[in-house]
């Protein structure tokens, strides 16, 4: 009798585990879903974001520096590089550690003449090649 209760109680043990570790697993598969379905909308809004600032350095509603800074900050997450596009890079080397936002309002008046001097030299110098490679990028990104 004793026994019986024992096997009774050990095969309701097993049966809840099985049940809970089914519990578990579609749980699971639920969770990896909404990540994949999260990381395809993120993606699609981050190329989306890329075509939008693309275009606007084209038509010079963007300027090219601005322009390359938002396109690297966009272009990691989806595992792309500015990198890959040489003079874009470079402008973007040209402006990265220039002062945006307060620290540049803090800048004496010819300090920021003369970082605007060497950015727009440097838009100036790059803008023929920056605007090949944006065509390039334009058609990488839709293959991402």
């Amino acid at each position: 009798m004793w026994l019986f209760f024992v096997l009774a109680i050990a095969g309701l043990i097993v049966i809840s585990m099985f049940g809970y570790s089914l519990y578990l697993l579609f749980a699971l598969q639920k969770q990896k879903k909404a990540f994949r379905n999260a990381y395809s909308a993120r993606k699609i809004r981050l190329k989306e974001s890329i075509v939008i600032i693309i275009k606007a350095m084209k038509t010079g509603d963007c300027n090219h520096s601005e322009g390359v800074i938002r396109l690297k900050m966009l272009l990691e997450p989806m595992g792309a590089s500015l990198k890959n596009y040489a003079t874009m890079y470079q402008l973007y080397e040209i402006v990265m550690d220039m002062p945006t936002h307060e620290a540049r309002r803090s800048l004496k008046r010819n300090e920021r003449m003369r970082l605007d001097l060497q950015r727009e030299r440097a838009e100036t110098d790059l803008q023929e090649k920056i605007m090949l490679e944006l065509d390039q990028l334009l058609a990488d990104v839709e293959k991402i």
